[in-house]
């Protein structure tokens, strides 16, 4: 009985699959003009129809806004992936992240950091290396060139 009542726990948990960011990710680098991609699972619950995606930069407590990405259906399982042009930033650094959320709920996803550059070689680290958690996770405040 126990068993029983455990997977059907698991079953309606299993059901419910918000979007879940694929890429980009910690080593990724995209160059400023060239193509920014991004993927994820799709939302199978229906509710992430208007899925927003914008660019961000800060710690993972006081995240910063750079600009809206695009809006697309998060729920579309024949559409996982947005690309866009990389806008100019500085610095260039693995310190950007994408923010995935919707008006329909009050949960957020993200990608993990990755670099924005004019060129592959030219990538400074990140100016912290820890969060103001104490976790090991590298971040810095970048900006638009143009923002």
């Amino acid at each position: 009985m126990l068993l029983a009542l455990t997977l059907s726990l698991l079953a309606v948990i299993s059901v419910h699959a918000d979007p879940n960011p694929t890429n980009p990710g910690p080593g990724d680098v995209f160059i400023e003009g060239q193509s920014c991609a991004i993927t994820w699972s799709p939302d199978t619950t229906g509710v992430w129809k208007t899925m927003d995606i914008e660019l961000k930069t800060g710690d993972n407590f006081n995240m910063i806004n750079l600009t809206m990405v695009g809006t697309v259906d998060g729920t579309d399982a024949t559409k996982t992936s947005f690309s866009f042009p990389c806008p100019q930033v500085s610095p260039h650094s693995p310190i950007y992240f994408y923010q995935f959320s919707t008006p329909a709920s009050n949960t957020s996803y993200w990608t993990g950091r990755f670099t924005i550059t004019d060129n592959a070689n030219d990538i400074v680290p990140p100016a912290q290396s820890t969060q103001p958690d104490g976790e090991a996770i590298p971040w810095g405040v970048g900006q638009l060139v143009n923002g």
